[in-house]
């Protein structure tokens, strides 16, 4: 669906642009996009690792039980890292796709 809807919009502002080899560094830049959507749920997560790990050695807690109740919070983070990641991956492809069309 990311594909899908990034495509219709790649296509819509090639015909803008006048040039239908524009879409090759379109969807280039939509690769990027997608790579730093993909990568932000990493750095919050890691955060939270690391505020978990410190709380826990002050308050001497244990960190399974911790990452337990957190656990749901990182579950859909996981989930946009994925998707993301790979419709990132794809739009790379279809860019040299692109390219050897054009």
């Amino acid at each position: 669906m990311i594909i899908g809807i990034g495509t219709v919009i790649l296509f819509i502002g090639s015909l803008i642009l006048g040039d239908h080899k524009q879409m090759t560094n379109l969807y280039f830049w939509s690769t990027l996009i997608l790579f730093m959507f993909a990568t932000v749920p990493v750095f919050t997560e890691v955060g939270t690792n690391a505020k978990i790990a410190g709380k826990t050695l002050i308050d001497e807690e244990k960190v399974c039980s911790q990452r337990k109740e957190k656990q749901p919070a990182f579950d859909p983070g996981a989930r946009i890292t994925y998707l993301s990641g790979l419709a990132g991956i794809s739009t790379f492809i279809l860019s040299f796709l692109a390219l050897s069309i054009g």
